[in-house]
């Protein structure tokens, strides 16, 4: 009966390797965000990156979408995650307000365990659309960034109560 116990861990561990392996194969073809800093054009002057907010309407959906999505009842609550939303102004891009997650709401700013970057043009679907739809939607379009200095494995394990909405996310 020990050697029944010892195999089946062995099996659990296997399987949630798999499982990692499965969930976050995509996440390193993703496009990666960053924080905005300074660039640099192509002749080599630096650019300042362009800030602007979003207007109060927008923020308004942004919160209520955020607060009524299943997701954010599980996301870790010593492993936050931000979601900032941008848009392009002449091939540039613009960014705008950032929202942090933790359990169950919105917090206040801090170390994030995932950074997301979602394009704004989404925010009008909010009302039509669900958080999950709008995100696969985003993620198909490459309007979706992705951004953790975990690896994979520490975000298997960060994040193991949120696995069920894998789908959700496209991984």
């Amino acid at each position: 009966m020990e050697n029944y116990k010892k195999v089946l861990l062995i099996l659990g561990i296997i399987f949630l390797i798999i499982l990692g392996i499965i969930f976050f194969s995509d996440i390193n073809k993703k496009s990666s965000t960053s924080q905005p800093s300074s660039s640099s054009n192509v002749s080599g002057a630096t650019q300042q990156v362009k800030v602007v907010p979003l207007s109060q309407e927008q923020r308004q959906k942004v919160e209520n979408a955020l607060l009524s999505s299943e997701f954010i009842q599980d996301i870790p609550k010593a492993n936050p995650i931000s979601l900032r939303f941008f848009y392009f102004e002449e091939e540039q891009r613009v960014w705008q307000d950032i929202f942090y997650m933790g359990r169950g709401g919105l917090i206040d700013p801090g170390e994030m365990g995932i950074s997301l970057s979602l394009h704004s043009k989404y925010i009008e679907e909010l009302d039509k659309n669900d958080l999950c739809s709008i995100i696969q939607t985003a993620n198909q379009n490459r309007d979706l960034g992705f951004d953790s200095d975990y690896s994979q494995t520490q975000l298997l394990w960060k994040y193991k109560g949120m696995i069920k909405y894998r789908d959700c996310f496209g991984f």
